[in-house]
């Protein structure tokens, strides 16, 4: 293995092994040295990657992001109208909250929690996703009204209706770890949106 690659999969291994250990036990709660320990690296070498714990953190979470929004476009491709890929995003909830599950809900609101500061890094990060994903529904129900006399406004105000009752599932489901909180989203969502 050259240098390169060395270097590359000494950062990959602390990246991957801090979002696991960051979602399954807070970021709190992990040490930088079980981060360290677990990817099985010199502490210097995370030091040559990254300045501190929460610089780590932060490439974590917006690698998160970009997989999460790749799997969400993929799942939302196979609709075949607009109304059934917003359809397909609530199939996808259901299945990131089977029941049984080990889910610990959104990697994002979990940090909120331990970052009570609204200014710092890792905040701005979670309202970086949080609006990205916001946008990404706009996308949606536009497409599900095109053609149809809808302003804006509404079609903002019907776009934040949609992203709340996602946040909702995300928020309800590490409590019940089951798929009805999905379940039940869709069923407001198909009832307020006409999706399917």
């Amino acid at each position: 293995m050259n240098a390169t690659a060395d270097k590359l999969s000494v950062r990959n291994r602390l990246l991957e092994t801090a979002n696991r250990l960051f979602y399954e036990h807070g970021y709190l709660a992990t040490g930088i040295n079980e981060v360290i320990k677990e990817a099985g690296i010199a502490k210097a070498s995370f030091y040559h990657h990254f300045k501190t714990k929460e610089d780590l953190l932060v490439v974590t979470l917006e690698q998160r992001h970009d997989r999460m929004m790749a799997e969400v476009r993929e799942v939302v491709s196979q609709g075949q109208t607009p109304g059934e890929k917003i359809a397909r995003l609530f199939e996808w909830l259901g299945t990131q909250c089977s029941c049984g599950s080990k889910s610990k809900g959104c990697a994002y609101l979990n940090m909120v929690s331990e970052f009570r500061d609204a200014g710092c890094k890792v905040r701005e990060v979670v309202r970086w996703h949080k609006d990205s994903f916001r946008k990404f529904l706009q996308e949606l129900i536009s497409a599900h009204y095109r053609g149809q006399s809808k302003t804006e406004d509404e079609l903002e105000e019907a776009a934040d209706e949609l992203y709340l009752l996602i946040e909702a599932v995300f928020a309800a489901s590490p409590v019940h770890q089951c798929t009805w909180p999905a379940e039940t989203a869709f069923r407001i969502a198909n009832d307020r949106f006409k999706l399917v």
